[in-house]
């Protein structure tokens, strides 16, 4: 026999070799992708059971939520904000238009300026604030059969129109203009209380340009933000929780830039409603304050 007959022979074993090398590893291939195309069903199968589980822990969870008692709001005149602006529908100055208990100042060399309105119902087509699907059907009422008044609706809205052009002494690229400011109280400690404390509003973010940001709960109350990212999303609801309570309730516009928004029930008291919309009307002080009410009721 000579060489390369051997050689030949050697090259057709190893061919036939390698045809069945091939063939056992695709089999195997097959094999792992059966199974692994088993074990994602299975995955997949108890994923499922457990977003039905986790589903349904969450409704109770809301159901609870749901069934809390409501504690009075720490924040008066929330509803129709009687002290800020003289009139309804009429743009203001926002540092003249704060009247006690409401502040609004400007913080640590912060330049800005702005307008606040206070918007009636029946105008809120006007400023651009017409209800979506979402507040019509949590936090307004239908409008009646001559589409003019919202159904058991009786409050106003706040629209902001803010721009700050210098940020503070201290941060040069973020200015302070608080708003909606209502006292420095003490009670047994800031940042103190093993207890759970929320906040919550409606908001509509209109116009937001660079990097300002409105916060509508600051400090003393759970911290809420609206920024660039809210623009033209229309009303949302917001609501937050903490631990006990902060120091001051200090609402403000943070940054750089422009921003048009529009706010209304602000809501802070004791307890976590989740993302349950609710509101109270306040009783004078009743937790944190330590002053006298300037002004009591809605």
């Amino acid at each position: 026999m000579s060489l390369e007959q051997d050689i030949t022979r050697v090259v057709e074993a190893a061919e036939k070799l390698s045809d069945v090398v091939d063939t056992k590893i695709e089999d195997i291939d097959n094999r792992v992708a059966q199974k692994a195309q088993e074990i994602d069903q299975k995955n997949a199968a108890v994923e499922s059971r457990l977003t039905a589980k986790e589903q349904a822990v969450d409704a109770k969870i809301r159901d609870f939520q749901k069934s809390l008692p409501l504690a009075p709001n720490t924040l008066v005149d929330s509803k129709y904000f009687n002290s800020i602006c003289e009139a309804n529908n009429t743009p203001t100055d926002v540092l003249v238009a704060h009247k006690a208990p409401w502040t609004a100042f400007l913080h640590d060399g912060t330049v800005g300026t702005g307008t606040v309105t206070r918007v009636s119902l029946d105008k809120l087509d006007e400023y651009g604030l017409t209800p979506n699907e979402d507040f019509q059907n949590r936090g307004i009422g239908y409008k009646n059969h001559g589409g003019e008044a919202f159904y058991g609706s009786n409050y106003r809205v706040l629209l902001f129109d803010i721009e700050i052009t210098k940020g503070r002494n201290s941060d040069v690229n973020n200015g302070s203009f608080f708003v909606l400011s209502q006292g420095c109280d003490t009670h047994f400690g800031w940042g103190r209380g093993e207890f759970i404390t929320q906040a919550s509003c409606w908001v509509n973010v209109l116009e937001c340009a660079d990097t300002i940001r409105f916060y509508p709960s600051s400090n003393r109350s759970a911290t809420i933000e609206c920024n660039h990212s809210d623009s033209g999303k229309g009303w949302q609801y917001k609501h937050a929780i903490r631990s006990g309570w902060g120091g001051c309730h200090q609402p403000l516009f943070s940054g750089l830039g422009k921003m048009k928004v529009a706010m209304c029930l602000p809501y802070v008291g004791t307890g976590n409603h989740g993302d349950n919309m609710v509101w109270a009307d306040s009783v004078g002080f009743p937790y944190t304050h330590t002053d006298t009410a300037a002004t009591t009721g809605a």
